[in-house]
């Protein structure tokens, strides 16, 4: 909690949940999502108040507080504005925990005391939802309670620069939409981070990738989630994905967005792993490359800083 307070580096830092009118939203994303907020944890939720979800054919819209006028037993959240984003946390696989609360109320740094983890899933106060468009963005910060007690986490939480002089790490790493990328970088690269060590991927979300020949996308994609059919289901479509990989031994932990980890986070795997990014792209044939792109002007671009314990 002193450290949400503090504004040092969060663990967690998804900067776009994405909240859609005629559905809805999660953190972390995925149709079956693990639970990320744990007991004793403080969290932020920063909501997007320029975003627009329509609610009817005839140019009816609203921000993520809706009309601002409570909804009565007749709407799917009563007691919460109308036409607004609500937040539900929810204990995987246990159930609801707490009662819906308006999403834009954590604003502020709020610890989480309940005794059960939770995922966090968004929803939308309208009784009638299929004649929808638009979507609300939510950046959601995490400081985890709960963490190895090393000099590692403490200097990344302050941003302290890394120091390559012990082996640590501040490189950035291209990736384009056909080659993608990894680090450290190679044909077959080694594991660079290992149990103890502290990660921090920061994205650059003005670079962009060119795909279909003619189209752009910054490293979160175009925001829409990807159908059954794509290479990472549930994750955006044209985005950016991080998958963890011990060489020789195999894949470790869930695929990921690549912009989901801008705080602090601590390796506590016993496997040592290397950084393999990818394009969530069924069809990356038509996408730049680094051979015909050798400046990097049409690659996404990730600064990537490891810090030992």
């Amino acid at each position: 909690m002193t450290r949400c307070t503090e504004h040092q580096v969060p663990n967690r830092d998804t900067p776009e949940v994405v909240v859609y009118g005629n559905g809805g939203g999660s953190e972390p994303a995925g149709d079956n999502p693990a639970n990320i907020l744990d007991p004793g944890d403080a969290f932020v939720i920063i909501p997007v108040f320029s975003d627009r979800v329509s609610v009817s054919g005839v140019g009816e819209n609203y921000g993520p507080n809706g009309t601002g006028s409570v909804a009565d037993n007749g709407w799917p959240y009563p007691g919460m504005f109308q036409h607004s984003a609500v937040l539900r946390f929810n204990n995987n696989p246990g159930g609801w925990v707490r009662n819906p609360a308006q999403a834009t109320a954590f604003q502020q740094c709020t610890r989480w005391n309940e005794s059960q983890p939770v995922r966090l899933l968004f929803g939308v106060n309208d009784p009638k939802r299929d004649d929808n468009g638009g979507m609300w963005r939510f950046r959601v910060q995490i400081y985890k309670a709960a963490l190895p007690a090393t000099n590692a986490m403490d200097r990344c939480s302050r941003a302290v620069p890394v120091n390559k002089g012990i082996g640590e790490s501040d490189e950035v790493v291209n990736v384009w939409g056909k080659e993608s990328g990894s680090f450290p970088a190679g044909p077959n690269p080694g594991n660079i981070l290992s149990q103890g060590n502290v990660i921090r991927i920061i994205p650059d979300f003005q670079s962009q990738i060119q795909y279909d020949f003619t189209g752009y996308a910054p490293p979160n994609g175009n925001l829409l989630v990807a159908p059954g059919g794509w290479p990472y289901p549930g994750l955006f479509q044209i985005s950016g994905i991080l998958r963890f990989n011990n060489n020789p031994g195999g894949w470790v932990g869930p695929i990921a967005q690549a912009t989901a980890f801008g705080g602090c986070m601590a390796w506590t795997d016993s496997r040592p792993v290397r950084l393999l990014f990818g394009v969530n792209d069924p069809n990356i044939g038509d996408n730049s490359n680094s051979w015909n792109d050798p400046t990097g002007r049409f690659a996404w671009k990730f600064r990537v800083l490891i810090y030992k314990s």
